[in-house]
């Protein structure tokens, strides 16, 4: 059994709204992990680059998501009027290809980040205290937390990129049909 126009659009808009809470916990998560050692006092910075990427990433996929909910809407409100504009589905089509893609590059630069840091304080010696050491290793286990929550919310953006080339297509069908 085929879905409805009004299904598919109902779908990509919880789609979106769910990314929206998903890549929101992804930032909050990763802002409240914090250590308890001044590393910054021994000439280390554990603050990296991907992890601001990471969170760069979810800021755009959350951008994105907000602009895509209000045509979302319009499209679930106009679905059984009248066709809805390629146009407007042709740009909710890329607009989901580009998030989509700056998620997954933020998830890798989040996850190889944290890989890579953790195999190098498990098999190379630590200039740190033991505890210290702990303390670090819990920092960058909590930040795949947040990388898992990008990849979450990465995964939603694919559907609702699926969402919005499946309406576009069903678009340009039935202006092919009239």
């Amino acid at each position: 059994m085929a879905l409805s126009r009004r299904a598919w659009v109902a779908a990509g808009l919880a789609a979106r709204l769910l990314m929206l809470a998903v890549l929101a916990m992804a930032v909050q998560s990763r802002y409240s992990n914090k250590v308890r050692y001044d590393f910054k006092g021994a000439g280390y910075d554990n603050e990296l680059q991907s992890y601001t990427y990471a969170v760069v990433a979810a800021a755009v996929g959350m951008a994105g998501s907000l602009l895509q909910i209000p045509v979302a809407v319009y499209l679930l409100c106009k679905s059984k009027r009248m066709t809805p504009s390629t146009l407007i589905l042709d740009a909710s089509t890329y607009a989901d290809i580009v998030v989509t893609a700056v998620l997954a590059s933020g998830v890798g630069a989040g996850f190889a980040a944290t890989g890579e840091l953790l195999y190098y304080m498990e098999h190379a010696c630590s200039p740190w205290k033991d505890d210290a050491t702990k303390d670090l290793k819990s920092y960058f286990r909590k930040a795949n937390i947040a990388t898992g929550f990008l990849l979450i919310g990465m995964v939603l953006s694919l559907c609702a990129a699926v969402v919005s080339v499946r309406l576009r297509v069903r678009a340009s069908d039935d202006v092919d049909d009239a």
